[in-house]
Parts: structure tokens; C-alpha cells; sequence
């Protein structure tokens, strides 16, 4: 009895991760004999999907910032009542993988100026980048407040 469970169990385990690549790519499950649809006209146009994809992630700080044109400003805003002051927002957080990664080092940067936003950009994580920068503060808890302060200034932008 525990056998056939187990060789059930293993193979619903199979299948599942043998479909998740196909479901995350394409935003549905891939059904046998179907073909998946193009945004150029097809397979023979002659441009491969590699071709047609952006080359910023969905997530990076330019295309958040292009698709929500009021954000800007609204972040700017929220962040100058902290007493942090950007002119340029895209361009400020261009080396940072996502929004709220570039928001909270603003904090950091802001609470210690000698942190970089060049150094937390390349850093491991965010504590560690503070850790590089400011070897005697709780870097832990420093990235904590940080994130917990982007959070909030991204909700209060959105509203």
C-alpha cells in the first residue's frame, strides 16, 4: 500500500515539474500538438522569440517606471519627506535589479553617505553592501528598516 502511494506521489512529482517550465514561459500549461502563438506573424517570418523579448526584465526599475508614469514623481515625493532628494529617478536606480532594491538603498545611502549607491548596487544583498560600507552597524536590521521604509514610500506613491 505505501509502495503504490509512493510511486503516485512520484510520479504527480514528474509531471508537474516537467510542466512548470512550459507553464512560467508561455503563462498557461503546454498541450500536446500545440503551437504556441507568435507576435510576428509565425515561424516564418525568420526571427527567432529570443529576438523579440526585451532586453530590460519586466521588474527593472526603467520598465516599472515607463509603464507607471506618475510613479516618478510620486516616489520623489515620498522619498524628499524623508530628506532625500533625486532628480533623476530612472537614472539613479538604472544598476539595480528592481524598484524597491533601488528605493531602499536611497535610505541607506541617505543614513550613511558613505555608502555608495554604486557599492550597494553590486553588493550580494543589501547587507552586505552596508556591511562593505559600514562595518560597525547592525547591517541586518539597517537593511530591514530600509526595505520596510521602500515599502512604504512605494505604497505611498501608488496611492
Amino acid at each position: 500500500m505505501k509502495r503504490s502511494i509512493l510511486a503516485t506521489a512520484f510520479v504527480a512529482a514528474t509531471f508537474w515539474i516537467a510542466n512548470t517550465p512550459a507553464f512560467a514561459q508561455h503563462g498557461r500549461p503546454a498541450s500536446p500538438g500545440a503551437v504556441a502563438p507568435s507576435m510576428h506573424g509565425g515561424a516564418s517570418s525568420g526571427e527567432s522569440h529570443a529576438s523579440s523579448r526585451p532586453t530590460t526584465s519586466p521588474s527593472s526599475p526603467d520598465a516599472v517606471l515607463s509603464r507607471n508614469s506618475h510613479l516618478s514623481g510620486a516616489l520623489s515625493k515620498a522619498l524628499a519627506k524623508s530628506g532625500i532628494q533625486v532628480s533623476d529617478l530612472a537614472g539613479t536606480c538604472k544598476p539595480f535589479k528592481t524598484l524597491g532594491q533601488c528605493i531602499a538603498a536611497l535610505h541607506i545611502n541617505h543614513k550613511f553617505p558613505s555608502c555608495t549607491l554604486a557599492d550597494l548596487s553590486t553588493a550580494k544583498n543589501l547587507g552586505a553592501g552596508i556591511q562593505g560600507c559600514r562595518p560597525q552597524a547592525d547591517a541586518k536590521a539597517e537593511a530591514r528598516s530600509a526595505t520596510k521604509q521602500a515599502k512604504q514610500d512605494m505604497k505611498d506613491s501608488n496611492s
